[in-house]
């Protein structure tokens, strides 16, 4: 049904995955957390509570219209604080505190959902709070709303995981196998979607030979198929896997649904399922806690809400003081200064690193071109730091700042070792910024 397709670029960063035999663990819940009403992409949920409320785990404590996943409570307990507040990210938005009684019991009201029709569906998946789990956090509900006049012709599934150091996919198709691969099912055919792909890099045999297992055990190998893909990274970017799987190319500047892909993280799906089989919502995350810091790297079953402190002293501290922190894997993860930063729904990773945090100086670029043919998009990197640098708007239109997934193959690949990610980065956001107030005064007129 499907076959591998040559993509471009790419690089091989070291694979550092040593939690890959790690099995997921519970943790000890927290005696507070902090929940951003702002986990997904799109404008942030309103409370739907206030101080002195007593939650449940899966109690709704937060959401919104449009573009908006719902929030619920991750530990049963007091509501303490409901305030705007600025995270530990810089980002501004309102964050719900609630204060743990130790009990964790689970709200009464949560039945399993039941559907019939495909907008029956997606109101269920909404209601889950399920988001893009792999990182992007885009709401899973608003993905599977097809715009009039286009249709989805395969779901792919992100299996690839190809960041180094983080393995929660890994451990998630190794350990739930079959509710993967029936979270896929029933995502294809309440979707009226003809075909399904779960691509997951050639170097997961484990993790290929226990889906196939599960897809023939379910009698589902008609609908879904396990594609083994060449290791290299970013072969799990979204319009990398796209082409890799079906051989289509998402057009510049469009989405998944251009191409005829509805795309899903492999973890995503499985939380789906989750919530169909037992119809507790998104309150938890599983994330890999790893670096040279770390005294016990691991899988870890985490409330959302708890804090990057109390994970780490809660899965056995750290060895010595790390240089950094990030949250994610660190070819795309972002680092924090301030590790009462909350875990949140996207996060799969945090690592504590000390040698590996070090990184050469920069020296200046030598036009040697390893960063054009690292780009997977076929972007000119190295024209888009100058251009991001001298914050050059025209340079960067006329080299798609935009179409940058921020992957990060570049400054990798860079023997110079420019931080051309970054730059890129910064970049974009200087090109929103003008775009935004050349087009404000048309606004308003």
């Amino acid at each position: 049904m499907f076959s591998l397709h040559k993509t471009l670029g790419g690089v091989h960063p070291p694979q550092c995955k040593d939690t890959r035999e790690c099995p997921v663990t519970s943790i000890e819940p927290p005696k507070q957390v902090r929940i951003p009403l702002n986990m997904h992409i799109g404008a942030p949920g309103k409370p739907v509570v206030n101080v002195g409320d007593h939650v449940y785990v899966g109690t709704l404590i937060g959401d919104g219209e449009g573009l908006c996943a719902p929030t619920h409570a991750s530990i049963s307990g007091t509501v303490t604080s409901v305030a705007t507040q600025t995270l530990p990210t810089g980002q501004t938005a309102p964050v719900v505190e609630i204060a743990s009684d130790g009990k964790m019991e689970q709200d009464p009201s949560i039945t399993k959902p039941t559907y019939e029709t495909k907008d029956e569906f997606i109101a269920c998946v909404r209601a889950s709070g399920v988001v893009g789990l792999g990182g992007a956090s885009f709401p899973s509900w608003f993905k599977m709303k097809c715009p009039p006049g286009k249709k989805f012709e395969f779901v792919v599934v992100n299996g690839m995981e190809c960041e180094p150091f983080i393995t929660s996919d890994y451990r998630q198709m190794i350990e739930h196998s079959e509710r993967v691969v029936d979270g896929v099912a029933r995502i294809a055919r309440a979707l009226e979607i003809p075909a399904a792909v779960i691509g997951v890099e050639d170097n997961k045999p484990e993790a290929i030979e226990a889906l196939r297992a599960a897809i023939e055990e379910k009698g589902v190998g008609d609908l879904v198929e396990v594609l083994s893909i060449p290791t290299k990274y970013p072969a799990g970017g979204e319009k990398v896997l796209i082409e890799a799987t079906t051989g289509r190319a998402v057009p510049a500047g469009g989405l998944p649904v251009d191409a005829g892909c509805l795309v899903l993280n492999v973890t995503t799906v499985s939380r789906i399922e989750e919530y169909f089989r037992y119809g507790v919502p998104l309150v938890r995350k599983t994330v890999t806690i790893a670096g040279d810091c770390v005294k016990n790297p691991g899988n870890y079953r985490i409330p959302i809400g708890m804090s990057v402190h109390d994970v780490v002293e809660t899965t056995g501290g750290l060895t010595k003081e790390p240089r950094k922190i990030i949250m994610g894997g660190p070819m795309m993860g972002r680092t924090i200064t301030d590790i009462d930063c909350p875990i949140l729904k996207a996060n799969n990773a945090i690592l504590c690193l000390d040698s590996a945090a070090i990184l050469p100086d920069e020296t200046p670029c030598i036009r040697c071109g390893r960063c054009v043919r690292a780009c997977p998009l076929g972007l000119m990197p190295y024209q888009l730091d100058a251009a991001s640098r001298s914050h050059d708007v025209v340079k960067l239109d006329e080299f798609a700042v935009m179409n940058c997934m921020e992957c990060g193959s570049c400054a990798f690949a860079c023997p110079a070792h420019r931080r051309i990610t970054a730059s890129i980065r910064e970049g974009k956001g200087f090109y929103r910024s003008d775009v935004a107030r050349r087009t404000q005064p048309a606004k308003e007129a």
